[in-house]
């Protein structure tokens, strides 16, 4: 009876055991990550956008200038007249750069006499308040063949005031430029501009009593032109 007892006391421990190992060794069971989508960029198109145009500017050169103005008086019993007066003065200049079709210019020049001949002999000026003044309206351009010397021409319409002994004169003619400008720096330019101009000189009071058969002029201006807004793109400061 005893080893019974104990034969069956041991096989429920033994079961016990067994049962008490199988519930450890259970896995609990695991919750199973439902995969998240990976959310697909959507491609953002960005229009490149055409840079907007600068619209219409404007560049001021300003310097001296040198002006020989030459009257022709036509005679028919002797050799002609001919006037000459040779002039000083200051010049300013404005001219777009940005205009659909062609670029414009205005110059306007002061002048005071310095010399004035007669048919090539010296005369002395009776009026020492004499004075001319100048203006130039043209279409201008500009040749980039080379980078470091810019040429530049126009051709338009002139015309000049200028009080001399006799007459109040006034000159109304076409006129054309040559020129070159050398950039210095990305702001700063030396202008040259020369200036040549065939003109009627007969439309003030001289015209009934002293017409004059021809009349040209030519100017040299020299001078520097600072811009903020039109820069050079090759310079020799700074390039």
């Amino acid at each position: 009876m005893k080893r019974i007892f104990v034969v069956v006391i041991a096989f429920l421990i033994f079961g016990f055991s067994v049962f008490a190992q199988e519930v450890e060794l259970e896995e609990e069971p695991v919750e199973e990550e439902i995969p998240v989508e990976e959310e697909i960029p959507v491609p953002v198109i960005v229009e490149a956008l055409e840079p907007a145009a600068p619209g219409v500017r404007f560049t001021f050169d300003e310097g001296v200038s040198f002006a020989q103005i030459t009257r022709v008086e036509k005679l028919t019993d002797r050799s002609n007249f001919v006037r000459e007066n040779m002039m000083i003065g200051a010049y300013f200049t404005t001219k777009t750069v940005g205009l659909p079709v062609a670029d414009l210019q205005l110059d306007i020049s002061a002048y005071y006499p310095l010399y004035q001949a007669f048919n090539g002999m010296q005369q002395q000026p009776r009026n020492v308040l004499n004075y001319a003044v100048d203006s130039y309206l043209a279409v201008n351009g500009t040749l980039k063949t080379f980078k470091y010397v810019l040429f530049t021409g126009s051709m338009g319409m002139h015309y000049m005031y200028q009080l001399t002994d006799e007459w109040h004169m006034h000159y109304l003619g076409l006129g054309i430029t040559t020129g070159f400008e050398l950039p210095i720096s990305a702001g700063w330019t030396i202008v040259n501009r020369n200036f040549f101009s065939y003109d009627n000189a007969n439309l003030g009071p001289n015209k009934l009593i002293q017409p004059f058969y021809a009349s040209y002029q030519y100017h040299i201006n020299l001078g520097v032109r600072y811009s903020r807004r039109v820069r050079n793109e090759y310079c020799y400061i700074g390039g």
